[in-house]
């Protein structure tokens, strides 16, 4: 076994931590425990002088990185080294001078820290990766490195301006410093000798500007260019001009206030994906369909480019959203196939849709035509399959019944149809056919008739809104079968990745609107916290189910708007998790339960113009709340009210002898606690000196029962 020279075990189900016996291979040269589900500490290595190749990563290893790399100091022949995918945190050691190191790779891990002091002296070095860590200070000084390929720092804490050191990479392929906090200019001179550079990633640096001459001609060809959230313009890059190989395109929030030129589109055929995305470009966008023949994905969103709506590719995702793109849709369905991710949402679109272009539209994953000025009825399409994970048609005028065309959409998990002219019932299909639905949104349309018995299959539902409608009837009792609003935040009762879209291995987030605070917040990367039920102005009826109490998840709850009578549910302190409750504008009576109180999160409450009666439980977090929150229920008394008082309150009320009105029931406690204290007092001094005396009379035997009485009567 100690003459061992070839040991890998990668790719398998290993679990548990290696024997520490296995530093005792003084002949191994290739050791590799990659891909596994090992864990622990690395043990120490006494004698690794014929080491070459070493691979950990992929594991579970964590440890200080210290006790991890020292050991490996003596491993002079070393030329691949790889840590990577771990737990090991800490700062590294100083690395020596590996002669022969030609891949150091300890990314995704949580190291800390500088990273290297000084020059790195790694001659032979090939591959530098050391992203998805916390290294902190300056970028290192690289140019000793000779034989730099692939330089990797992405996702750091890396701070101050990027030295002119990288431009003496010459065999630089790619240059990967995004996501750090890098500041400064970047010129040509930090690029000037980097000719085979092919990727390159500077983007989420939001300090960082790029200034370089308009006749700027690069050294190099890029097939990748990631410079999101840096500075370039306001001009449109001239530079990009030459760029003809670019696969990879962002500049996305890089300030640039410009149109896009038309050389751009023609030098552009081998671009996959484009993003530039929340700028201020403007104008009108040409045919793209024949131009960009290899496109899959284009993000154009938040800008002010307007026209009609521009033709692409087949089989793109397209987001256009938050422009001015006016016309009519079908134009858009006549040439272009959209299998994936459709966004023309925030435009000023209209017209009809014709059922011909919804067949098309309902191929996509992902629709979103909210916010815009289309009308009509949404066809009852028959000829097509229902690929659809979310439908948003929020904010339109369309009109007319759900089509039933959608109740082959199962795989819907959020359906917004809020804000339009929709009428009918409630389809009773939705909770049939729909059992993975996530969000369903009907608010402000003109659905009447009673909630239908099967939307309480919708096991999965967090947002349920229904507000503003005609709907009449009871609330199901069965509410309590919605499973993740009965569940605690953190409980891993569903999918948390189920509201993304991946558009080319990118993760587009889902979004859904909630009322809060009378106005409409939107929801993106927090919707799987989301829990939230909305039936406020409707004619529903009856008594509030107590069965609601059981969805202990819930955040949000507005019944307001209403005709329901009875009580407040007296256990309605279950709803630990409760942000918002409003129960306004109802026929609800009774009091106001004391297990209200008990809702420390409760940040909204409103119970006005209601029929409850007492006095309300002033105290706990009901304390924060202002008279608004009670105001319209005749018989409610007390404090924050602050003219209506209850009776009882009165009259424990008298005026003293200078005529000022103090509290009977307070001067009789401070009566009451005054001579119980003097009374205590003195009962405890007699009794002390009777039994002191007899302690006197028999130390030896009272000791014990002094300190007994003593614990018992204040120890307690």
């Amino acid at each position: 076994m100690l003459s061992l020279s070839h040991f890998d075990l990668s790719l398998n189900k290993l679990e548990g931590k290696i024997p520490d016996s296995l530093g005792n291979l003084i002949s191994i040269s290739f050791l590799d425990f990659s891909d596994n589900q090992l864990q622990g500490e690395v043990p120490t290595f006494k004698n690794l002088s014929s080491l070459r190749f070493l691979d950990f990563s992929g594991n579970k290893f964590s440890g200080q990185a210290s006790n991890v790399m020292n050991s490996l100091w003596n491993s002079s022949i070393l030329e691949i080294l790889d840590f990577s995918e771990n737990l090991f945190y800490g700062s590294l050691p100083r690395i020596p001078r590996f002669r022969f190191l030609k891949e150091l790779r300890l990314q995704s891990n949580e190291f800390n820290g500088s990273f290297v002091e000084g020059n790195l002296r790694l001659p032979s070095l090939e591959v530098l990766d050391v992203s998805g860590n916390r290294f902190s200070g300056s970028v290192p000084n690289l140019s000793l490195c000779y034989s730099l390929r692939v330089l990797n720092l992405t996702d750091n804490m890396f701070s101050g301006t990027l030295t002119q050191s990288i431009g003496y990479l010459s065999k630089l392929e790619y240059l990967g410093l995004g996501s750090n906090h890098l500041e400064g200019i970047i010129s040509e001179l930090n690029l000037f000798n980097l000719s085979n550079l092919q990727k390159l990633d500077l983007s989420f640096n939001t300090n960082l500007t790029i200034r370089v001459a308009s006749n700027w001609n690069p050294p190099f060809r890029l097939d990748t260019i990631r410079l999101a959230y840096c500075e370039l313009g306001p001009r449109f890059p001239e530079w990009l001009r030459n760029q003809t190989l670019v696969q990879d395109l962002d500049i996305s929030n890089a300030k640039i206030y410009d149109t896009i030129p038309h050389w751009f589109w023609d030098n552009s055929e081998s671009l996959l994906t484009v993003n530039m995305s929340s700028n201020k470009i403007y104008g009108v966008l040409p045919d793209l369909a024949s131009k960009l023949v290899s496109l899959t994905s284009v993000d154009l969103s938040s800008n002010e480019l307007n026209g009609s709506l521009p033709l692409f590719p087949p089989n793109v995702a397209i987001d256009l959203s938050n422009n001015s793109f006016s016309g009519t849709i079908d134009y858009f369905c006549n040439s272009t196939l959209v299998w994936d991710f459709l966004d023309l949402s925030k435009n000023q679109l209209s017209g009809d849709i014709s059922e011909y272009c919804f067949e098309r539209l309902m191929s996509a994953r992902y629709l979103n035509l909210a916010d815009n000025n289309l009308s009509g009825m949404v066809p009852n399409a028959t000829n097509f399959y229902c690929a659809l994970f979310s439908l948003h048609l929020r904010n339109n005028s369309f009109r007319g019944e759900i089509p039933m065309s959608l109740r082959d959409c199962g795989f819907m998990h959020v359906l917004d149809f809020s804000e339009n002219n929709f009428t009918g019932k409630i389809p009773a299909w939705i909770g049939e056919k729909m059992k993975d639905l996530g969000v369903l949104s009907l608010r402000a349309n003109k659905f009447y008739g009673s909630l239908p018995l099967s939307l309480c299959r919708l096991s999965k539902v967090q947002v349920l809104d229904f507000s503003t409608n005609k709907i009449t009837g009871t609330i199901p009792k069965c509410v309590n079968n919605f499973t993740i609003l009965s569940s605690k935040l953190g409980s891993n009762t569903w999918d948390d990745n189920r509201y993304i879209v991946y558009s080319d291995d990118t993760p587009i987030y889902d979004s859904a609107y909630v009322m809060w605070k009378g106005k409409q917040a939107e929801y993106v990367h927090s919707l799987t916290l989301l829990k939230a039920i909305d039936f406020s102005n409707n004619n529903l009826a009856g008594e509030i189910p107590f069965e609601i109490t059981s969805l202990e998840g819930l955040m949000f709850m507005n019944l307001s708007r209403n005709d329901f009578v009875g009580s407040i549910p007296r256990d309605i302190g279950r709803l630990g998790l409760l942000n918002v409750l409003d129960l306004s504008h109802n026929t609800i009576s009774g009091d106001i339960p004391l297990a209200l109180t008990q809702l420390s999160h409760l940040g909204i409450l409103d119970l006005s113009f209601n029929n409850l009666s007492g006095k309300i439980p002033w105290r706990n977090h009901l304390q924060t709340f202002s008279d608004s929150a009670f105001m319209g229920n005749p018989g409610l008394c007390g404090s924050p009210l602050v003219f209506k008082p209850c009776p009882e309150d009165e009259m424990r009320k008298r005026p003293d002898s200078n005529g000022n009105v103090t509290d009977d029931l307070e001067h009789e406690d401070m009566f009451i606690t005054r001579w119980f204290y003097i009374s205590m007092a003195l009962g405890f001094i007699v009794s002390f000196w009777a039994a002191f005396g007899t302690l006197l009379l028999k130390k030896s035997k009272k000791l014990v029962t002094i300190e007994d009485w003593l614990y018992k009567d204040f120890g307690e």
